[in-house]
C-alpha cells in the first residue's frame, strides 16, 4: 500500500500545485485530503487483491489444488495482502520449520479468521492443507479460493461428517501434503485459549504423523489502527513431536500436552508485553 500511496500522494500534489492549494500549512482540511487520500489507496490495494484472488480462482480450478506451485503463487499473494495489512509478523523458532517434502500435522490457537492467511506464507515450501469450517466455504470470493486450494471442510459437530473429514486429511498426509488443523474448533477472538477438541489429534495419531506445534499470539490487534497504525503480532514454532515421543499418550493426553506448550508461550508473550 505504501507505493500506491505514493503514487496518490504525488498526484494529488502536482494536482494541488496546478491548481493553487498550499498542502505545506497544517489545518484541518490537508489533514483531512491526507486521510482520504490513505483511504483510498488502502481500498483500491485490497480491492486489486481481491480481484486478483478472484481470476486466480478461475484460472486453476481444473489444475490439481495440491500442487506445490499454485501455493506459491497464493502465498505471495498472501505475503502482499499482510503488507498491505500493514502488519509485522515476528517469528520465532523458525529454525524448526520442516525441509521441504516432509510430512506434519501443524496444530494451532486459533484467534481470528484470517489466521491461515498470516500462517501459511510460513511454510512456503509446503502446500499446507487447512482443515476449516464449513460456513466459510460459502463466503463470496474466499470460499470458492479454499475449494481451489484443496482445503477440507469440517462440521462443528462431532459428528459422522466431522469424521470423514478427518479420513479426508488422513488420505492426503499419505500422499505426502501436510495439513493442519485447529483444535479449538473455532475462534477465541483473544490471546485465552478455548478448550481443545481431542479428537483432533486423530488426524496425527491414526497415521502415526510428526506434529508440529505453533502457538500464535496478538492476532486480533492486527486491524486495529489499520491503515495509520502498523500492528504487530507473533508466531512461535515447537520443535515437532515426531510419533515416537507421544505414541503412548491418548487423543486426551496429547491435546492437553499440545495446549500446555502452546499456552507457556503465550504467557511468555503475555508477560514480555507488560
Amino acid at each position: 500500500m505504501a507505493t500506491l500511496l505514493f503514487i496518490l500522494g504525488t498526484l494529488f500534489m502536482a494536482l494541488a500545485t496546478i491548481f493553487g492549494f498550499d498542502l505545506t500549512e497544517l489545518n484541518a482540511l490537508n489533514a483531512f485530503l491526507w486521510v482520504l487520500i490513505t483511504l483510498v489507496a488502502a481500498v483500491v490495494s485490497f480491492g486489486g487483491v481481491w480481484v486478483f484472488m478472484g481470476l486466480f480462482v478461475l484460472v486453476v480450478r481444473n489444475e490439481n489444488p495440491h500442487g506445490v506451485w499454485r501455493h506459491r503463487i497464493i502465498n505471495s499473494i498472501v505475503t502482499l495482502f499482510v503488507r498491505l495489512l500493514n502488519v509485522k509478523i515476528t517469528l520465532t523458532g523458525k529454525e524448526n520449520i520442516p525441509d521441504k517434502g516432509e510430512t506434519f500435522v501443524l496444530y494451532s490457537n486459533h484467534q481470528v479468521i484470517f489466521d491461515p492467511l498470516f500462517i501459511k506464507p510460513l511454510f512456503k515450501h509446503h502446500p499446507l492443507v487447512f482443515v476449516a469450517k464449513e460456513e466459510a466455504f460459502d463466503w463470496f470470493v474466499l470460499g470458492h479460493w479454499l475449494k481451489r486450494m484443496g482445503y477440507i471442510s469440517i462440521s462443528p459437530q462431532a459428528d459422522r461428517s466431522a469424521a470423514e473429514s478427518i479420513i479426508k486429511g488422513i488420505r492426503l498426509l499419505g500422499e505426502g501434503i501436510p495439513m493442519a488443523i485447529y483444535p479449538e474448533g473455532k475462534r477465541s477472538f483473544s490471546n485465552t485459549m478455548l478448550p481443545f477438541k481431542p479428537g483432533a489429534f486423530k488426524l496425527a495419531t491414526k497415521p502415526k504423523a510428526d506434529i508440529l506445534v505453533a502457538a500464535i499470539y496478538d492476532f486480533t490487534t492486527i486491524f486495529k489502527g489499520w491503515p495509520f497504525k502498523r500492528a504487530k503480532a507473533y508466531v512461535h514454532i515447537f520443535p515437532k513431536l515426531t510419533y515416537e515421543t507421544y505414541k503412548d499418550m491418548n487423543t486426551n493426553q496429547l491435546a492437553e500436552h499440545v495446549r500446555s506448550m502452546i499456552q507457556s508461550q503465550l504467557d511468555t508473550y503475555a508477560s514480555l508485553s507488560k
